[in-house]
Formats: C-alpha cells, sequence, structure tokens
C-alpha cells in the first residue's frame, strides 16, 4: 500500500511541469541531501517576519541612554549553533578525539543533570519541611484555640418561675455572687507570679505521685482545697474554696479526718468501671449515680446547716434562741427569725401549733440532714397536727427506714391520694412547707419542679436531688424522674440562666457537678481564663477518681476538647480532652519549670485502664509529650541525668517512669535522649546534641558528631576556639582519649568512627601548622598520616588511590583542600630554598626531593580527578609546574 502511494506521488510530481514540456528542457534530477541543501538556502533568503515592537519602548529606554538597535543588532549576530561543538574539528577518522568529546560532553550532562536533581530534591525538602513546620504549628495553635473556645450557651429560654426562685430575694439569702478574675492567663508582669499561685497545687500534685509510686491511697481533693486556700490567701475567693468542698463531698472524701480515710478508702480510679466501662442503665453505674447524689445533697446539707447557725447567731435577739442551743431549738430559732415579726408570723399559710411552725421547722431539719430529729420532733408533737395530717409520721418513718428512699407500692399510693384530695387543689391556702414535704417524701406531682418554699439555687438543687430516682422500677411515665431528666432541664436553661452577667462561671459548674456533667463541667470553667488553675486541678481530681471520660481513640487531636457520642444502648455521652489540657499546662511553665511541668505530663497515664487501643495511644501520646519537653528544655541534664566518667546520675525522669507504664526504664530514658539529641543536630545545636548522647550512652554517636565538628575546622579553621561559638580541639581530644581508655566505652565504638576521629585530628594539627607556616612540621604530620603517598612508586599510589574510595565522608570532602595546602606547603618550601644563597648540594638534594613528592602527588590526585572539584586540580597543576619550572 505505501509503495503504490509513493508511486503516485512520484507520477503526480511530473505532470507538475507538463506544461513547459514542449522547451526540450533537459530533467534535473535531484538526490534527498540536495534537496536538503536546496531547501535549506531558499528558507534563508525568504523575507523575516516584520518586528512589531513598540517604538515607545525604543523611546523609554533612548531616555535612560540605551540604545535598543544595537543591542538587538549585537544579539542578532550571536550564533549558538557551535557552543557544545569542539574548539577544534573531528575529523570523522579521529576515534580518540571523538570519543574524549563524547566523555566530555557525558560530564557536563551529568553535572547539569545533578544539578537539577540537587535543586529539585532542595526544593522538594523544603516543601516537606515547611509543610512539617507548619502542620505542627497548625495543631499547636488548633489545641490553644480550643482551650480558648467557650462552652456553647443554653438556651436563653427563662423559667416559668420567677428569678427570685433560683437567686434569693430576701436580705437572708445567703448564695455567694462575689466577682473574681485573678487569672492564670492575664500576663502577669512574670512568670513567678503565676508560679507563685501554681506552686500549692503542684505540690499536692506532686505528693500525689509519691503516693502512687507507693501504692497507698491520696485524698487528692480534700489536698486541693487546702491548696487553693495557699493559692489565694493574697485574694480570698471563698467560691473557689466552696467548689473544691464540693467536689470532696461528691467523690466521697468528706470521711476524711487528719489526712485518712475514716472508713472505706477510696482508691486510684475508684468509680472508673462503673462510671467509664459499665452500661448506663447497669445496676453498678445507677449505684454510682446515687452515691454521688448522696455526696451532693450532703454537701448542700451541711452547707444550709452552716446557713442557718451564722444566721442565728448574727441575729440573737431576732431568733430568739434561749434555753439549750440543741439542733432543733436552733432550727426553731431560724424560722422565728425568718418568719416572726413582733410577735406576729409574716407568712400567713403557715399552720401554727403552740406558737411553733412544726411544718417549716421538720422541713428545715431535712433540708440539713436530719431525717431522724425531723422524725422525733413530729411524733413528739403527733396531738398538735390536724388528725388527717398525723398519718404524715407514719410516711416520713417509712421514707427515713427506706436506703433508698423509696416507698412501698401501697404507701405510695395511700400519700398520693392523701395529697391529691388535700394538698394539690389547695396549695394557694395550704402551708407551702407541708405541700414540699409530701412532694418530698411521696414524689408527689413530679411535673412541677418547685415550690413556694424554694428560695435559692441551692434549695433547688437539693429538691431535684431529692426527688431523682435511679434504681426504681418506675412504670408510670409521670412516676419517672431520673438524673438524665434533671441533667436535661439543667441544659435546657444553660450557662446564661445561672451565670446571667458571666462573672461567677464557679456557679454554673457547681449546677454541672450537683447533675453529673462532670465534662461539660470541666470545659466551660476551661473558657474562663480566670480559673485555669482551677480547671486544670478539678480535672485531674475527677480523672484520679474516674469520673472523667476521654474522647475515642484518633479524636485527641480534635481542636475541640469536648464533644458527645452515643454508647451501645443509644444513650448519650460526653467526652472531654483531659490529655490535650494537661499538655496545654504542662507548656505553659516547661519552658522555666521542666521538672514541675513532668509532673502534670505524669498524669495522663491515669487513663490507661479502659480499652487497649486508648491505653496505648494515652501512652503514647504522654511519651510523645515527655519527649517534646526534654527537646524544649534548657537544663535538660536534671530530667535525664547526666554521665561523667562512665557514672550515670539519673534524672528526675528515671524515678517516676512506673507512673507512665514503661517497663525498661533504662531504654526509655535512652530513646528520649537520642531522638532529643537527633533533634539538636538537625537545628545545629551540635554541643547539646553531644552532652544529650553522652547521657543515653550512646558514645559512637558523639564520636560521629565530634568528627563533624573536627571536618568543620578543618574546612574552615576560625571556627576553632574555647569560646561559646568556637569548636574546642583540646576538649575533643581529651575527651576521646577517656573514651578509648575505658573498656566499656571503647567496646560501644565503632573502630571506623575511631580511626576517622584520628584522621581528622591529625589533619586539624596539619591544619594548624601550616596556617602558623610551618610548612616542615605540615609535611610530617602528613607523612604520619600516610593518606598521601609523598616519594613513591606508581604500584603505591594506585593502592592509595583506591584506598581513598574507603574515607569517611567527613575525610574525604576535605581531601581536596589537604591536598592543596600540602602541594602549597611543597611549594613554598621549594620557593625558600630556591631562593636561599646557601649550602648548594644541601639545598639542590632538598629541591629533588621536594620534586618528587610534587610529582608523586600530583600521580596521585590525577588517579582521583573526578573525585575534586575541577579547579582544585588546576591549581595543583599550577603549582606543579612553578617547582618544575
Amino acid at each position: 500500500m505505501a509503495f503504490s502511494t509513493l508511486a503516485q506521488l512520484a507520477e503526480q510530481s511530473k505532470q507538475l511541469t507538463s506544461h513547459i514540456g514542449g522547451l526540450q528542457l533537459p530533467h534535473i534530477e535531484r538526490g534527498i541531501d540536495q534537496i536538503e541543501s536546496q531547501s535549506r538556502k531558499l528558507a534563508t533568503k525568504a523575507p523575516k517576519p516584520i518586528d512589531a515592537t513598540d517604538n515607545r519602548a525604543h523611546f523609554f529606554l533612548a531616555k535612560g541612554g540605551v540604545d535598543a538597535n544595537a543591542i538587538s543588532t549585537t544579539l542578532n549576530t550571536i550564533n549558538l549553533r557551535s557552543t557544545f561543538e569542539p574548539f577544534q574539528p573531528i575529523y570523522d577518522t579521529d576515534t580518540e578525539a571523538f570519543l574524549r568529546h563524547q566523555h566530555e560532553q557525558i560530564i557536563i550532562n551529568t553535572i547539569d543533570e545533578s544539578r537539577r536533581e540537587t535543586v529539585m530534591d532542595f526544593d522538594s525538602n523544603f516543601e516537606t519541611s515547611l509543610n512539617y513546620d507548619w502542620e505542627r504549628t497548625k495543631k499547636r495553635i488548633f489545641e490553644e484555640l480550643g482551650h480558648s473556645q467557650g462552652q456553647a450557651a443554653g438556651s436563653d429560654k427563662d423559667m416559668r418561675q420567677s428569678t427570685g426562685v433560683f437567686r434569693g430575694s430576701s436580705s437572708q439569702g445567703w448564695s455567694q455572687s462575689s466577682v473574681y478574675a485573678p487569672g492564670f492567663n492575664q500576663s502577669p508582669a512574670s512568670l513567678d507570679i503565676i508560679f507563685s499561685k501554681l506552686k500549692p497545687y503542684y505540690k499536692v500534685v506532686y505528693d500525689l505521685c509519691e503516693s502512687r509510686l507507693q501504692g497507698t491511697a491520696f485524698p487528692l481533693a480534700s489536698s486541693f482545697v487546702d491548696a487553693s486556700r495557699s493559692a489565694h490567701k493574697d485574694q480570698p475567693h471563698p467560691k473557689i474554696q466552696e467548689t473544691w468542698e464540693l467536689l470532696v463531698s461528691v467523690l466521697g472524701e468528706q470521711e476524711l479526718r487528719s489526712g485518712r480515710f475514716q472508713s472505706k478508702t477510696l482508691k486510684e480510679r475508684v468509680y472508673a468501671n462503673a462510671y467509664l466501662m459499665s452500661p448506663y442503665k447497669s445496676i453498678a453505674a445507677a449505684s454510682l449515680r446515687e452515691r454521688l447524689i448522696k455526696g451532693s445533697k450532703t454537701f448542700l446539707e451541711r452547707q444550709f446547716m452552716d446557713h442557718i447557725e451564722s444566721s442565728v447567731a448574727s441575729n440573737p435577739a431576732e431568733a430568739n434562741l434561749g434555753g439549750v442551743p440543741s439542733l432543733v431549738n436552733t432550727v426553731r430559732a431560724f424560722v422565728q427569725l425568718k418568719y416572726l415579726r413582733y410577735g406576729s408570723w409574716s407568712q400567713p399559710n403557715l399552720e401554727i401549733s403552740n406558737g411553733q411552725a412544726l411544718w417549716a421547722q421538720i422541713y428545715y431539719l431535712l433540708r440539713t440532714g436530719h431525717g431522724q430529729e425531723a422524725l422525733l420532733l413530729a411524733g413528739e408533737n403527733e396531738a398538735n397536727f390536724a388528725p388527717a395530717d398525723r398519718q404524715f409520721i407514719t410516711y416520713l418513718a417509712t421514707y427515713l427506714e427506706s436506703e433508698d428512699r423509696t416507698l412501698p407500692s401501697a404507701t405510695q399510693e395511700r400519700i398520693l391520694s392523701d395529697f391529691n384530695q388535700r394538698i394539690r387543689y389547695s396549695s394557694d391556702t395550704v402551708d407551702p412547707y407541708k405541700l414540699t414535704l409530701y412532694k418530698i417524701v411521696g414524689r408527689c406531682e413530679l411535673n412541677k419542679r418547685t415550690t413556694p418554699v424554694i428560695g435559692a439555687l441551692e434549695d433547688f438543687i437539693w429538691l431535684q436531688l431529692s426527688m431523682i430516682r435511679e434504681t426504681t422500677n418506675d412504670t408510670m411515665p409521670q412516676d419517672k424522674y431520673d438524673l438524665a431528666d434533671f441533667q436535661a432541664l439543667v441544659l435546657k436553661y444553660g450557662p446564661n440562666y445561672f451565670n446571667p452577667n458571666n462573672n461567677n462561671p464557679l456557679q454554673y459548674f457547681q449546677v454541672l457537678v450537683y447533675s453529673q456533667q462532670f465534662e461539660r463541667a470541666i470545659h466551660f470553667l476551661s473558657s474562663s481564663k480566670a480559673y485555669t488553675l482551677e480547671t486544670v486541678h478539678m480535672a485531674i481530681a475527677l480523672t484520679y477518681y474516674g469520673l472523667l471520660r476521654i474522647p475515642a481513640v484518633h479524636r485527641v487531636t480534635d481542636p475541640n476538647p469536648f464533644s458527645t457520642s452515643k454508647d451501645a444502648q443509644g444513650n448519650e455521652v460526653s467526652h472531654y480532652n483531659f490529655t490535650q489540657l494537661i499538655h496545654y499546662q504542662a507548656r505553659i511553665i516547661a519552658e522555666h519549670y521542666p521538672a514541675e511541668a513532668l509532673t502534670y505530663l505524669y498524669q495522663i497515664c491515669l487513663n490507661t485502664d479502659l480499652t487497649p487501643a486508648i491505653n496505648q495511644e494515652q501512652i503514647a501520646l504522654c511519651h510523645s509529650y515527655i519527649q517534646e519537653l526534654v527537646l524544649q528544655a534548657k537544663d535538660y541534664s536534671s530530667l535525664l541525668g547526666t554521665t561523667k566518667h562512665g557514672i550515670k546520675t539519673p534524672g528526675v525522669i528515671e524515678k517516676y517512669l512506673p507512673l507512665i507504664k514503661v517497663e525498661n526504664s533504662g531504654q526509655f530514658v535512652k530513646d528520649i535522649t537520642v531522638a532529643a539529641a537527633k533533634s539538636k543536630s538537625q537545628e545545629g545545636r551540635v554541643e547539646d546534641a553531644i552532652q544529650m548522647y553522652s547521657i543515653a550512652e550512646a558514645y559512637n554517636q558523639v564520636v560521629e558528631l565530634l568528627n563533624r565538628q573536627l571536618a568543620e575546622v578543618i574546612s574552615n579553621p576560625g571556627l576553632q576556639g574555647t569560646g561559646e561559638l568556637g569548636i574546642n580541639t583540646p576538649a575533643i581530644k581529651r575527651l576521646i582519649n577517656e573514651y578509648v581508655s575505658d573498656p566499656k566505652v571503647n567496646q560501644q565504638i565503632a573502630p571506623r568512627s575511631l580511626e576517622t576521629c584520628g584522621i581528622l585530628l591529625k589533619l586539624v594539627e596539619f591544619t594548624e601548622l601550616y596556617d602558623r607556616a610551618k610548612y616542615e612540621a605540615a609535611l610530617g604530620v602528613i607523612e604520619d598520616l600516610d593518606l598521601i603517598p609523598l616519594e613513591a612508586e606508581m604500584s603505591i599510589i594506585a593502592k592509595k588511590a583506591d584506598q581513598f574510595q574507603g574515607l569517611d565522608e567527613c575525610v574525604a570532602r576535605n581531601f581536596p583542600d589537604v591536598l592543596l595546602k600540602t602541594m602549597e606547603s611543597i611549594y613554598k618550601l621549594y620557593h625558600n630554598f630556591k631562593i636561599s644563597p646557601y649550602d648548594e648540594a644541601g639545598r639542590r638534594d632538598h629541591m629533588n626531593m621536594l620534586r618528587r613528592r610534587a610529582r608523586s602527588l600530583m600521580m596521585f590526585a590525577g588517579s582521583i580527578k573526578f573525585r575534586m572539584p575541577a579547579d582544585t586540580y588546576a591549581k595543583l597543576n599550577r603549582l606543579d609546574v612553578m617547582i618544575m619550572a
């Protein structure tokens, strides 16, 4: 097919000249080469396209003194066609010249390709490093932003009841609402001021670590109460201490006396199994919630009792206590102080019998946690009750006898019937304390959350906790009111309701603790910079006892520390990133107080009794943060220890390694130290890297770093010195001699590293002698090294050239300079002998010897020519010519 096409084309081409065939002109046959040559000639004669250059550019350049036309003409005369052609023409039969030219072109192309690859590798590595640094910085920024984000605001809806229901409206109100903003992160004058507030808390954390090492229980929350008092002694803040005391009661440390638990000891992670790992509706989880509710009620009851006593003591005349200051008399005096005015009762609905408001007294005895005293008072005054109300004494007795404060079904039905018939629809006229007592004992009218006697937030919280039942089997929806319902109620109102002016975040924090929303509580408090100290240490206390749930695997890097998820039963569970909080706290003080920062990082491994995946992640994070701290620390010897004369002094890290789940302590410290040393080395902080490698007993790496420093001295003698930036060569010699003389250390160092170090030390000595113009001594050092053959036969020179390939990179990269300095030393000596007027015979012998040395050196240099820069060989050649001339 192709041949037929070509034949057709040939025939058609002949027809192109058919119109001139009558002229009888001869045919001209042209070969392909001739056609190509003629085509090129015609192409050169073709008119070139007109340059459409804007004349304004010429005028602009002309004003600056630039002749654009002359420059354009000069550029057009440049012929680049022969740029890569040989200077001398290569004939077709000159095979040797052709191969030499090809060899040179290959070298040039290789150099260009290597240069391009180097540039590409540099750009790639730079971009990778830049991306890594950016990701690391972005992670740190996100972590810090995560702690700056405020808790999402809840609903702005107000409760149907008046604000006075929660805040207390009377002058006898006892709720605290002081403003406090000392600020751990409010830019104090110095870090010492920050640490002065942190120090009491840190002392507790330190004692906690010591107790954990010994395997003993530690009253953490109670210790933090005293620490908070010391931390704020210059600016007392009762609300902080009150919050810590609340945690003490909720956690179950209220039975602590003189630093010892009086009953059952609370061990580390005592609640972790029930709170973190048991299903929400399991018996263990429900029992724990009941126990924590009891702790919250105990705190509220004790707090209210203190309020009663202080009110009566502050107003003795109005209270009219009189007689024996017993509990019942104190409560009676408080009721009189609250409602009795000039012999008349200010509350018209109160039922008064024999001058006493019995229902009010029974309520306040129950409110202060004195149920048996309330029952005794009711029994003693049974005759003073209306006949229809005397059955309440039986209800109260049954209520108090029950451990979980539930009534039998029959009793429950009777009290509900009694309430519905006589009280429910007469709430405007009935004694409000009677209504409240029926509501508490019989859990009546659960859809209404409050009663007229509830005058402050703490009263409301206590009432809710009193009506909650976690272990009951209520069958009717109206009989159900559990902790989840109370939590939903708290979230419905949100922080804006409990802290409307945003000046007392501890108020809402306490409400969240009462409702056992510990993760939300910590997250909310972390949004207030004034309470950073309290946030961190309250989180530690909750984590120590197992009441703070952390995120699942792979969510620890989420910038938002708070998150929620659904468990297997569909219940919503909250998580708080405790690890991120502790890391943030440690970073604040790490630069100036690294040992103290480590103490906080140890607490991360409290969460290592969960699932294997979470455990491993927490351990890995703790270890990585410790390594990060070591990298940033200035005084790392106190953290890692020191090594002198082969004797290891452990640092503070090794003491607490059992707390971070490290089995092989020596290997862990070594791994951290080696990683830190590598980082220091990459940053150019060689001195720090050498010290860290010494601490890790990685002596071979020490020698390798020393070799790098010696190589720098050889290439740049100005670096040698004992100053801050200098390289102390004598100290290096002493250290190497110390290593060599210690068999235990010597066997850990690779012989090649020691050999390289010995060569470099000799080359440093050679460089020093050369710089001081002691050329004879310098050549003597080169002869002792036996790296450069001087006055040797060709076989020895070839052998030395082969040995050159096996030299360490630290030696090889300095070898061109060493060769050049050696040749210059030979030339200097030769020149001195040449111009010397004395001792003709001896002078000529020395000159001949130097010529032989120069010739041997050049032969050696020629053997390794392509491993040296081209200009070095040219300089050697020039010096050799000057010697041989």
